[in-house]
């Protein structure tokens, strides 16, 4: 196989992801005119479910074949790679398909546990993607261990095309059905995608596998499960208390909502906020209290509107660290620390250059992304607040990679553990409090990751032998997003003013500030082409 540049990987990658998150942004709009927010609230449900589940099947395994693959191949044990590949299909296979049978034959068990019982058909719809995406992912290591980015990008590209198209036309026929029948119908896309994504996956392997040459230390398969199983079930335990956690949270949101004693002055300016989008609270102001339906509503409002929204750079971003892990890991198993330092220093670099005026744009104009993507802008005051989170969630994902590709695996999840602590207290606290009420959830979520990512820099500065350069890093991108947020600012309204348009306004705003952004990055010199050389393994 060819040599391939970080760059170049990284660039494939994150491409394909924006091309997939948009495709899934793309999916989902047109989604919330269908289902609205109780129905994505049971989307949701079961697509949290069916990640849980998928978390505890195969977290750790991609990560441990990935950093595997990487060393072995950086030091020319190609035998050793094919052998570990054939170890890892057959794990995988038995467990994806454990997984898959769990989660249709508990289906009714995880929407009860979730107080939502009509996510039960959801999740039986969903649950064959476990074992496809078990499979998959051996492919996907292997790849990314290798630092080849192209068959991971294209089968993420085509899933989510198919997840488009199937779960659209699912949710569409399905429409004048039971709400629970529509969302499932919808959430059957996202088993199609899977199946294809999977294949595509294993009919370009099956090439690659027969130009990788015999040659090199082949390692015992009794070794190679022990190496794995280093990493994986470290992971795997570190996976499922992550993943419970996870479930225990949108529980405690949900009940949160519940408990909920709204004065007559609270229940009159929660209603002024969220009435015109919903009849769910027609009786607030006599009841003084949500019912399970106007709970089910709010957080549909939070997680199908803004969280979508949240996660589309967050999601482009974290192909970064799918690139990082391979190359600094096979730098540091050829003691190659010069080149790990320069892989990381960058990668922190290109995070900060994407999630900075990320950031920045969603804080700004929340209410009008909201309006163009949605036509519902519920959910505003939640997006502007989660918009720090975005850089606090980038750079935590990014550290988060730097320490597991250098041996240092369950260090990262104690860090989350506090943040998830944090984030679980502020919900069980804050949203019961009537003038805070379903903003509580995005607050938590703002400081619980700006906590983990003060305890993953200092986790980076107090072990390894990686230096990062963090003011390199941070000043000029910084620096930049507020002369880029300065112009914006001043733009906008004039903008308005003269076309008349929110969303031709937005456009040309968005696209000045983009380019102001862009000179001002090149002027500073903000990467150099130093930064770049020899940056392959």
């Amino acid at each position: 196989m060819k040599q391939n540049t970080f760059l170049k990987g990284t660039a494939i990658l994150i491409g394909a992801n924006a091309v997939s998150k948009i495709l899934g942004a793309v999916f989902k709009i047109p989604l919330t005119y269908i289902l609205r927010e109780e129905g994505m609230a049971i989307f949701n449900t079961a697509l949290g479910v069916y990640s849980m589940v998928l978390s505890f099947i195969i977290s750790g395994i991609p990560l441990a074949l990935s950093r595997f693959t990487a060393e072995e191949y950086a030091l020319g044990n190609y035998s050793t790679v094919k052998r570990g590949i054939k170890v890892s299909t057959v794990i995988l296979t038995v467990l994806g398909m454990a997984g898959s049978l769990i989660l249709y034959f508990m289906a009714g068990f995880f929407a009860y546990s979730m107080k939502d019982p009509k996510a039960e058909l959801a999740i039986k719809l969903i649950s064959p993607s476990v074992f496809f995406v078990a499979l998959g992912t051996v492919y996907k290591s292997f790849y990314q261990g290798c630092v080849n980015m192209i068959p991971t990008a294209l089968s993420q590209v085509i899933e989510a095309v198919i997840k488009l198209v199937v779960g659209f036309m699912g949710a569409y026929f399905l429409r004048n059905a039971a709400i629970e029948i529509t969302s499932a119908g919808a959430i059957t896309g996202i088993t199609i995608g899977e199946i294809v994504a999977t294949l595509i996956l294993f009919l370009m392997f099956i090439p690659s596998n027969k130009s990788l040459p015999y040659k090199g230390e082949k390692k015992r398969k009794r070794d190679i499960c022990f190496t794995l199983s280093a990493i994986a079930v470290p992971m795997l335990i570190c996976s499922c208390i992550s993943g419970s956690l996870d479930l225990l949270d949108v529980s405690v949101i949900r009940n949160s909502l519940l408990k909920i004693n709204f004065s007559s002055e609270s229940a009159e300016k929660f209603l002024l906020n969220y009435s015109p989008y919903t009849s769910h609270f027609d009786n607030l102001s006599e009841t003084l209290k949500l019912s399970i339906d106007g709970a089910r509503w709010l957080y549909g409002a939070y997680s199908g509107y803004a969280l979508t929204i949240f996660h589309l750079p967050t999601g482009i971003i974290g192909a970064l660290g799918v690139s990082v892990l391979p190359l600094i890991s096979g730098a540091l198993a050829k003691k190659d620390y010069t080149l790990a330092e320069k892989t990381a220093s960058l990668s922190l670099k290109l995070t900060l250059i994407i999630a900075l005026p990320s950031a920045l744009m969603t804080y700004l104009f929340s209410e009008q992304l909201l309006d163009l993507l949605f036509h519902n802008t519920a959910s505003a005051e939640l997006l502007k607040i989660l918009s720090p989170c975005m850089v606090f969630v980038c750079v935590t994902q990014l550290f988060t990679v730097i320490l597991h590709a250098c041996g240092k695996i369950t260090e990262p999840f104690f860090y989350s553990l506090i943040g998830m602590a944090i984030k679980l207290a502020a919900n069980f606290f804050l949203i019961p409090v009537a003038q805070i009420n379903i903003s509580g959830a995005p607050i938590g979520a703002t400081a619980a990751f700006f906590i983990i990512m003060l305890l993953n820099t200092f986790g980076i500065k107090r072990n390894l032998h990686i230096k990062l350069n963090f003011a390199d890093a941070l000043i000029k991108p910084l620096s930049a997003t507020c002369i880029m947020g300065l112009v914006m600012y001043l733009l906008h309204n004039p903008m308005y003013i003269i076309f008349k348009s929110s969303t031709i306004a937005l456009f040309i705003t968005a696209f000045i500030g983009v380019v102001t952004y862009s000179l001002v990055l090149i002027s500073t010199g903000c990467i150099q082409k130093k930064e770049l050389k020899g940056l392959h393994l």
